[in-house]
């Protein structure tokens, strides 16, 4: 199925495929949330309970929103306690918690030998090739670790997460001269930068947000992992995203909502082209992530 515009009302080919959805794996930050992280606004910032309700209309019809983020364990642990979910994959696909109820959850490395039975965390095990304090010092004002709203960073298992503007080939060559078995992840422009913080970025520059983490790993790779652990059919799958680190979730879905503003980032269109199982949903933000759920719920009625 090429991808397009989503429609308000899906027909033929996509209201079929848009009805056998179970699963919907979906970002945070810049997709799902509105300004600010929240659940109460519109697009604009405006009040609105249009997420709200469409969350409780996807619930109704039996359609399972499972939050896959960059955030920590303590982060969406809450996130989903006040939006009712039961189930999240964590730190770019690193932490897979499967069913909230019972704390079923595993650690997910791809492609970094763990042994769980070492007593550190993977984000620990990170910590100790040396790369955290070398790009520290060689980008300050320009690089610092994510703050994660204040809740600190150290609070991660799996990887670890920065935030600013540096030159992404560098910072992957540091990496590789370390010999460390780590990649480096592009998680979107910043809409804000929470305190405190020791940036201090050229005017205009907005900032991203980036993910050190084990060769490998990305939300697609999570993604296949937390469904073969939990039985899911592929085929019930769809994902909703806006940046980079995104885009991975469409290899492991059979459908990949791009909302709009995604298309801001400098990869969405060599992407699009080169992937069928891609839709654009209108609008930006929140606004659009309910857009394409709306869809998605017509197609059931």
């Amino acid at each position: 199925m090429p991808n397009t515009l989503m429609p308000e009302r899906p027909t033929g080919e996509l209201a079929e495929h848009l009805r056998r959805i179970r699963y919907v794996f979906t970002d945070l930050d810049g997709t799902m949330l509105g300004p600010g992280s929240t659940v109460l606004a519109n697009a604009a910032g405006e009040p609105s309970v249009d997420l709200v309700e469409t969350l409780v209309e996807l619930r109704r019809a039996g359609v399972e929103v499972i939050p896959c983020s960059g955030r920590n364990r303590s982060m969406l642990h809450e996130d989903i306690r006040v939006l009712g979910l039961n189930s999240f994959i964590g730190e770019m696909g690193g932490l897979l918690m499967l069913d909230n109820h019972t704390s079923s959850w595993e650690y997910y490395t791809a492609d970094m030998p763990y042994d769980p039975a070492c007593g550190k965390t993977p984000h620990e095990c990170i910590e100790e090739t040396g790369v955290l304090s070398q790009l520290s010092s060689r980008w300050p004002g320009l690089l610092e670790y994510h703050n994660d709203m204040s809740t600190g960073y150290k609070y991660r298992e799996v990887t670890v997460g920065m935030r600013g503007e540096v030159p992404d080939e560098e910072v992957r060559a540091v990496i590789a001269d370390a010999g460390a078995n780590l990649d480096w992840g592009d998680n979107g422009y910043l809409n804000y930068i929470s305190a405190p913080t020791t940036l201090h970025l050229p005017e205009g520059v907005r900032g991203r947000a980036f993910n050190l983490m084990p060769r490998g790993l990305n939300k697609g790779r999570g993604i296949k992992r937390f469904c073969e652990l939990r039985g899911i059919d592929g085929s019930e799958t769809l994902s909703v995203g806006d940046a980079t680190s995104d885009f991975y979730m469409a290899d492991a879905t059979s459908l990949f909502v791009l909302v709009g503003n995604g298309l801001d980032s400098p990869a969405a269109e060599t992407f699009l082209a080169e992937r069928e199982n891609t839709i654009v949903s209108p609008k930006r933000l929140v606004d659009s992530w309910v857009y394409a759920m709306r869809c998605l719920l017509a197609a059931k009625e």
